[in-house]
C-alpha cells in the first residue's frame, strides 16, 4: 500500500514538473522584438491646448496656426511629427503684414523633418480674391511653398464653380493654381 501511494503522489508531481519545464524552455525573448516594443511611441511626449504658433522668416511673419489640441511624437526612427487630431486653422502673411489666405481643416499631421503639412476631412482654403478650394485631402509642402491635392477639388471663384476631378497645384497663398482634369461652369461676360 505504501508504494502504490507513493506511485500516486510521483504521478501527480510529474505533470506540475513537466508543466514548469516546458514553461522556462517556451520562454524566450528576441531582442530585436523587446527592442521594438520599448521604442514605439504610443502616447505623446507633448500634448497641448488652444495653441497659437507663429512661423516668421527674418522677423516677419510667414503663417499662423491655431489649434484646439496639438500632440507631438516621435516615431522609431527618431522623426517627429505633429498631429492636430481636433483640427487647424493656418493664416498666410505678405510681406506687408496682411493677410493673404487661410486654410481649415478637421485633421491635420505635420512631419517636422519633412516641412510637410497634411490637412485632412472638411479642407478649406481662401485667398485674398475670395477664391474658396474645398476638398477632403491637401498638402502644403514649406519648403516649396507649394499647396496640392491628388483628390477631388472643388474652387469657387467670382467667375462660377470649377471642380478638379485630379486635384490641383497652387502656390502657399492660393493667388496662382492650376485645378487638374477640370470642368464646372463659369459666368462670362458678353458686355466686354
Amino acid at each position: 500500500m505504501k508504494t502504490l501511494i507513493s506511485y500516486i503522489k510521483y504521478l501527480t508531481k510529474t505533470p506540475l514538473l513537466l508543466g514548469v519545464f516546458v514553461f522556462f524552455i517556451s520562454c524566450e525573448n528576441d531582442i530585436e522584438e523587446v527592442r521594438e516594443l520599448t521604442t514605439k511611441q504610443d502616447s505623446a511626449i507633448i500634448s497641448a491646448t488652444n495653441v497659437k504658433m507663429q512661423y516668421t522668416t527674418n522677423g516677419q511673419t510667414d503663417v499662423i496656426m491655431e489649434t484646439p489640441l496639438l500632440q507631438r511624437f516621435i516615431e522609431s526612427n527618431g522623426e517627429t511629427y505633429l498631429e492636430f487630431p481636433d483640427g487647424i486653422h493656418l493664416y498666410f502673411y505678405s510681406d506687408s503684414g496682411t493677410v493673404t489666405s487661410t486654410l481649415k481643416a478637421n485633421y491635420s499631421i505635420y512631419y517636422e523633418d519633412k516641412g510637410r503639412w497634411i490637412a485632412k476631412y472638411n479642407v478649406e482654403a481662401v485667398n485674398e480674391k475670395g477664391e474658396k478650394l474645398n476638398t477632403e485631402y491637401l498638402v502644403w509642402q514649406r519648403d516649396k511653398e507649394q499647396i496640392s491635392s491628388d483628390q477631388f477639388v472643388k474652387l469657387t471663384t467670382n467667375e462660377g464653380v470649377i471642380y478638379g476631378d485630379d486635384g490641383f497645384v497652387a502656390n502657399q497663398t492660393f493667388t496662382s493654381w492650376e485645378v487638374i482634369n477640370g470642368r464646372g461652369e463659369l459666368n462670362i461676360n458678353t458686355d466686354e
